[in-house]
């Protein structure tokens, strides 16, 4: 299948998406009078080389397209190639700043996206989603962060799925108009919390070595996830579980279903209990009370640490002064 035809099916399929309505975003972000088109691919960002980048995107963070030796890649680029639309690369440079201030702030938000470059003609390895070195600045690179699929097993809504996920990223590099930026969000994503019955298999299709058992972060959050799934399932009954739910382009580790409310769970794999409530309360604040409203009735933190004293009794004064719902859940497996 070529690039041509891959881009114009994304744009048919793309009004059930958030996506679909990149260009009116555009609009209203930059403060354009008028719309640079009504789709996302455009026949002048389209190249027969192999790759794309959504209409207008030449001078922003854009979303991407292309056709490499492993497959199809989809996510978000920045091409830092001189040209008629780009003449000078230094305006991409303050919107680079804002992506690494993120992917630092904020680095669980790119856990599941990969990311590689292209320089002088040659690519990169693909590693773990990383802040942009200032060895990469440079007329001939092009950087991109996202994912990659075989070509025979392209599918359309994850690549949509996946660039509506990728969204609420564009626009917090991209935004020109702060005081339009709350309203943008409410129209692309509501701020209702709603649960998702989920069942897909966290654990992928092979055998981890007990090394990678013990000491692979991703690995060791993938089998403490699956641990409290198992333990949630006997307590409240499979029907009532969520792995992974949606909310304002962020995910939450596990949601428990119950006849008053929904129970957030948060899992963290720090050095310490008290690493692992210092990275989970932001988060699940967030999650639970973001846009004024109150999504969960109580907040969970998991991890495999045995609380201490001290960690009680401070969880045990946020709830009591200042009626945080918040408890603390350790789950056990083998090291």
């Amino acid at each position: 299948m070529k690039i041509t035809e891959i881009a114009y099916k994304l744009n048919d399929r793309s009004s059930k998406y958030k996506i679909g309505r990149l260009q009116e975003i555009r609009k209203q972000i930059k403060g354009f009078k008028k719309k640079a088109g009504d789709s996302i691919f455009h026949d002048d960002s389209i190249s027969e080389k192999g790759w794309a980048f959504h209409y207008g995107g030449r001078k922003e963070l854009q979303f991407n397209i292309g056709l490499e030796d492993e497959g199809l890649r989809f996510g978000l680029a920045f091409s830092l190639e001189p040209s008629q639309s780009l003449p000078d690369i230094s305006i991409l440079f303050p919107k680079i700043y804002k992506l690494n201030c993120l992917i630092r702030e904020e680095p669980e938000r790119f856990s599941s996206y990969l990311m590689w470059h292209w320089q002088r003609g040659r690519r990169s390895e693909m590693t773990e989603v990383r802040e942009i070195k200032p060895e990469l600045i440079n007329n001939q690179t092009f950087v991109f962060f996202g994912r990659i699929v075989a070509k025979l097993k392209i599918d359309f809504d994850e690549i949509l799925t996946t660039f509506d996920n990728l969204l609420d990223i564009y626009l917090e590099i991209e935004n020109e108009i702060n005081d339009v930026e709350s309203k943008i969000k409410k129209e692309i994503a509501s701020f209702d919390f709603e649960f998702l019955k989920r069942e897909r298999r966290l654990i992928v299709n092979r055998e981890y070595s007990s090394i990678e058992k013990v000491i692979n972060v991703d690995i060791r959050h993938t089998l403490l996830q699956q641990k409290l799934i198992e333990e949630l399932m006997l307590e409240y009954g499979a029907e009532n579980i969520s792995v992974e739910n949606p909310l304002n382009g962020k995910k939450i580790d596990v949601v428990v279903k119950e006849k008053d409310g929904y129970i957030f769970f948060e899992i963290k794999t720090g050095s310490s209990a008290k690493a692992c409530i210092r990275e989970a309360i932001g988060q699940l604040l967030e999650y639970a009370y973001w846009g004024g409203k109150e999504h969960a009735k109580k907040l969970v933190i998991a991890s495999e640490y045995e609380l201490n004293i001290e960690g009680s009794k401070y969880l045990e004064l946020l709830k009591n002064r200042f009626n945080i719902p918040i408890q603390y859940r350790r789950i056990i497996i083998e090291r």
